[in-house]
Formats: structure tokens, sequence, C-alpha cells
């Protein structure tokens, strides 16, 4: 036992309150060493999802097409259609059930929900097999508990339980209650086949409903998150920076997803609309970029995206001559715009301006906002703030969230570790202070807890600044570029101004020796260590990789947005890793959510193993498995100061 002292034995205190006898932790002891002899459990990564709900939901419905290759494992018998079938009706069950039901006869629908039963149960037992049967049955709604526990553990091909389980089978369709345990059967089906659930960043933007994936993530039991550039715009947004609200709504109307804002997150547009309006003439460069519903007449939408560009470039200014160690210098237009003949001087020469109309703007004082551009802000910031649904989502995202993560040797951020050309880790200064790689991003966790926590926001802060540098600054591990041309690519038609030169990570990372340095910079020195990355698309079409570094690299962006597809030649990628190997999934686009439950049909992905393991990988060659023996370890101590008196059992019986 080791030496004690008044800390460690105050720990062991604490843990008799939860394990009070000898018996109790030595239970406890005897089921941790059992499970750390199951196979690892799953683990999905999935990244750069971009608003795009409907690809993202199935790609986790049918686990990146593992549930799938599950089915035709159990029913290799059964026909092509009614296996993809049944696939529909797990990822889809509710939908599914009331497709059927409304067109087959009663007599043939009790006939198929005694199938489906029977079927849907069998793949929830190969799903969760890897599983202790106290995970599964603290996983049953209470309600059903016992049923469910009789379906999943009880073997019907013994001659003692057959004619029972019959009976419950039969007796489920006879009273009504077969949909509601199949709805039950399949969530539970798709919680065990994949048990943690990893998103490297980018949930928001661009696609439509990110509000729908945050809802979808916050009801998962297992997630994290590591933020990408982003997640941090809307962590930003929701914490009070001017900068990071106004480039949130100029993404919405650029690609025309304003409800996710109206909608989804209650935030009041009306002001901002009237504002634009009476301002602003419509703008061809401030068209959106994509256009969705008709719903918002194009002009009028232009006339607001200019509205708030302007606002935003003004706010961007204010934050970068606030904060000279940001040396984001090269980034300010608004000051080197000649209104009288319609050029700006950009990175030292002279350019036409493709709109130079911006009425709120005072040539003599350029980052200043007119008085009614602060009464649209103090509005708009008002309502980002007091959005509960919003403010939910964001609390989430800091309570799973991170900058990176570590797990089972896996090294998982969004965007990059800057480093130098000769690719060794640089020293960063936006801070204020030198740090690099894994100092620098702990650093930047407590930054953005800081920044959302604190309640006196008036539109900025230091801490909502550097928010504002990680989404556009030369050194951010999430933007991983030199600059953000935002001003350029909607006011200069050259495009040599639009050009944004990645961090030397990007070509570094391909170079087995630096990804290794990488690794070890965070304290992952096994062989076996990789770094899985989100935020650049992987152009398939180019004769680019996903596996890079001899495959110490794996570059999983999802490219769930439709507008990748051409570039990419494929809707991206994710990682499945279990207790054989790592799996990567190559997707095609996803049709429509009405045909997919309506034909039964499938998103389309190839799955290869990125690595076999020598050896199948059990619990306790984990992360987890490490904790819990660790656990083990605190409950035998824990068992020998019962035994030699240094604390005292509680028997039941003993009042409290």
């Amino acid at each position: 036992m080791p030496e004690l002292n008044n800390k460690s034995l105050a720990y062991y205190k604490l843990l008799s309150e939860k394990y009070p006898t000898s018996l109790a932790a030595k239970n406890k002891i005897i089921s941790l060493s059992a499970e750390l002899t199951l196979p690892k459990t799953t683990e999905h990564f999935v990244s750069d999802l971009h608003g795009e709900f409907n690809s993202f939901s199935h790609v986790i419905r049918n686990a990146s097409g593992v549930l799938r290759r599950y089915i035709k494992e159990l029913f290799p018998h059964r026909s092509p259609s009614d296996r993809q079938d049944l696939a529909t009706l797990v990822y889809y069950p509710e939908e599914k059930l009331d497709l059927l039901e409304a067109y087959l006869s009663p007599q043939n629908f009790r006939a198929f929900l005694y199938q489906r039963l029977q079927d849907v149960t069998l793949l929830l037992k190969r799903t969760a097999a890897k599983c202790d049967h106290q995970l599964i049955e603290e996983s049953f709604p209470k309600d059903q508990a016992s049923l469910l526990s009789s379906l999943i553990l009880e073997d019907p091909k013994s001659r003692h339980k057959g004619p029972y389980m019959e009976a419950i089978l039969k007796g489920l369709v006879d009273t009504g209650l077969a949909k509601t345990y199949i709805l039950t059967l399949c969530q539970l089906v798709n919680r065990f086949a994949v048990q943690d659930l990893h998103v490297i960043g980018d949930i928001f933007d661009r696609g439509p409903e990110a509000e729908k994936i945050m809802d979808f993530l916050m009801a998962h039991p297992r997630v994290d998150v590591q933020w990408g550039n982003h997640d941090i715009l809307w962590i930003g947004a929701a914490s009070g920076s001017y900068a990071l609200m106004l480039n949130a709504l100029r993404i919405a109307l650029r690609y025309d997803v304003m409800d996710t804002l109206e909608d989804g997150y209650g935030i009041n547009l009306v002001p901002l609309f009237q504002f634009a309006q009476a301002n602003y003439k419509p703008s061809k460069p401030f068209a959106p970029k994509v256009k969705r519903t008709k719903k918002e007449d194009s002009s009028l939408q232009s006339q607001v995206h200019k509205a708030v560009s302007l606002m935003q470039f003004k706010a961007e200014g204010q934050a970068i001559l606030r904060n000279p160690a940001f040396k984001m210098e090269k980034d300010l237009f608004l000051d080197k715009i000649n209104f009288d003949e319609g050029t700006v001087l950009y990175d030292g020469q002279v350019y036409p301006l493709l709109d130079w109309d911006f009425p709120t703007l005072d040539p003599k004082n350029p980052y200043a906002f007119s008085p009614q551009e602060e009464k649209i802000l103090r509005q708009l910031s008002r309502s980002f703030l007091t959005s509960d649904r919003l403010q939910s989502h964001i609390q989430f995202l800091m309570d799973q969230g991170g900058m990176y993560k570590l797990s089972n040797e896996n090294l998982l951020f969004h965007g990059c570790i800057p480093l130098n050309e000769d690719f060794s880790l640089k020293d960063t200064t936006f801070t204020g202070k030198k740090r690099q790689g894994r100092a620098l991003l702990d650093w930047l966790n407590r930054v953005v807890s800081r920044a959302f926590y604190d309640k006196n926001r008036q539109g900025y802060s230091k801490d909502l600044d550097i928010l504002y540098y990680l989404w556009a600054g030369s050194d951010s591990p999430l933007s991983g570029k030199d600059r953000v041309t935002t001003f350029a690519r909607y006011l200069i038609a050259d495009k040599k101004t639009h050009k944004e030169t990645k961090n030397p990570y990007y070509q570094g990372r391909k170079d087995p020796a630096v990804a290794q340095a990488i690794l070890e910079d965070f304290g992952l020195d096994a062989p076996s260590g990789r770094i899985i990355n989100g935020h650049t698309p992987v152009k398939r079409k180019e004769g680019e990789s996903p596996i890079l570094a001899g495959g110490k690299v794996l570059v999983i962006d999802g490219g769930f947005a439709p507008l990748y597809h051409e570039t990419t030649g494929t809707a991206g990628y994710t990682l499945i890793s279990n207790s054989y190997g790592l799996l990567l999934a190559t997707h095609k686009p996803i049709p429509q959510e009405d045909d997919l439950i309506k034909d039964n049909r499938d998103i389309v992905s190839q799955l290869e193993f990125v690595e076999k393991y020598p050896q199948r990988r059990l619990i306790r060659d984990s992360h987890q498995g490490q904790k819990m023996a660790q656990e083990i370890e605190d409950l035998k101590i824990l068992c020998q100061l019962f035994e030699e008196g240094w604390l005292k059992e509680k028997n039941p019986s003993d009042k409290k």
C-alpha cells in the first residue's frame, strides 16, 4: 500500500461513501476486471458537418456503413431488398413504420411487426455484444426494462425459453406495443453500434440545419467536440463579440440559411432588415452565393448582406486596432478606399472596387459605427445573448468541447498546429507571450472558457478579441492560413487578392517525422499514435488522399456541404475505430430523406482498413481501460484500509 497522507486519506474516505464495505469494493473490482477483457468500444469520427443535418444524421444512423455490414452478416439468406428494408427501418424507425402501416393490411402489418421485432432484437444483440450487461440494462427505458431484458438476454433457442420468447413477441403485437418496442430497439442498435462519437469541428455555417445537429449531439450519450473555426465563430457570437456575430450573420446571408437564425434560434432580424432597406441599395457583389428559398427577395437580401458586411469590416478593424500583438494591420482596408475614384489600396497595389457606395461609412473615421449601427448591434447582441436554445447549444460545446482531445493514442484537432517553414513548432505571439504546440492550445482552452462565461460583454473584450483572432489570424490553429480575404472576395475582381496561404503545417503533416514530433509534444510517443484532422476538404479528383505521413495523419473533412462535392469527388470521409482496427469510410452524396425511406435507399460508403491490429484490442488497451485499471488499484487500497482499520466499514443497517 502506498504511503498515506492527509490528502490521500481524504480521497479514500470519499471513495468509501460510494463503496462503504469491503464486499462492495471487491464486487466492483471483479466487475471492472471482467470488463477489461471485453473488446474495445467502437468510436466514430466525423468532421465539417456545416449544418447538413440530413447527411450527418444518416451517416450516424448507419454508422458509416457498419450496420449494413452487420445486417448482411446476420441475414445472409435474405434477399438484398429485404435486408435494405430492415436497414431503413433501423435508420428511420418511426417514419418507416408509419409509411408501412398506411399501405399494408392490418394482418400483414401485424406479421411484419412480429418478424421485425425478432430481426431488430437479433441486430441489437450483435451491436451490444461487446458491452457488459449492466451497461445494456441501464440504457433501457424504465417502463420497458423488464421485457427488453428478456428479449436481449434470453436465448430463444433454449428448449426451455422458446415458447416463453414467442409469447412475449406475440403479446407485444397483440397489445399494440410492438411499434413502441421496435422504436426503442432501433435506438439502442444505433447507440451500441458506435458508443463514442468524436466531432472534429465545424458544426455550423453553410448548411441550413446546424441547430438540428446540435440537438442530435446533445441527445447522444457519449460525444465530444473539437472546436473548429466555425464553431469558435458561433461561440464568440453567442458570447457577445460584435465581429464574430456579424460574421455569422454575413455567412447566413451569403448561403441563404437565415432560418437557422430566425426559426432555429429566434434571433430578431426585423430591425436589421429595416435599417438595411432604409440605408442601402441592392448590390450585385452581395447577392447570395446560394439561393435556397424564395421567401426573401434577393435584392433585399443583398441590401442586408451589404449592411452586415460593412459593419463586420468595421468591427474587425476595431479589434485589429485594439490588439497590435495580432499583427493584422494588413487587413485594414476601409481607411484605404478612394471614394472619388472607387479604388482601394490593397497590399501596396491599387485595385478598382466592385462597389464603394457605403452611406454609413465616415471616411474621416472609417472604423466607427454610425449611431444607427450601434443601435442595431446592441439589439442583435441582446438577441444572441438571450436566445435560450443558442445559449444551451454553446454551453454544450463548452462542456463537451475543446481545442483538442487525446483518445486511445490519437490526437484529435480541427485545423493545424502552427509550424515554421522548417516544420518546427512555431512560437506564436498573438497571445502577448510566446506559446507553441500543446501549451498554446491549453492556454486557448482557458481563453475560450473565460470569453463565454464573462457576463460583462459590451461587444468586445480581450478574450473575445482572441476568439476573433482564432477565426481570422495568421497563427490561428483553427483558421490555419495567413489571412481571411473576405473584403477582397466581395469587392475586388482580381483573384490574386483572394489568395489565402496555408500554414506550413499542411505541407509538413505529410512527413512522418513532423507528425511524430507533434504527437510527442502532446505526450503521445507510441509508434501507433496518429493525428486525426478535419478542416481541409480532400480533393480526391485531383489525386489527394486522406491518408498522410504513412498513416500517421488522417484527414476526414466530412465534405457534407454539397458545395464541395464537385471539387472533392466525394461526400467526404468518416472514420470508425473498433477492436479490429481503423476503417476509413468514403461517402457518396446522400439522396433526399423522403427517397431514403420510401425507396429503401442508403448512402453508399466504401469501407477500407487503414490499419488492422495484429490482435484484437480489448478495453484494457484503451484510455478507458487505463482509467478503469487505476480505479481497480484504488479499490484494492480501499479494501486494505478497511481491513487494517484505517477506515470503518458501514453496514446497511448503520444510521446515516
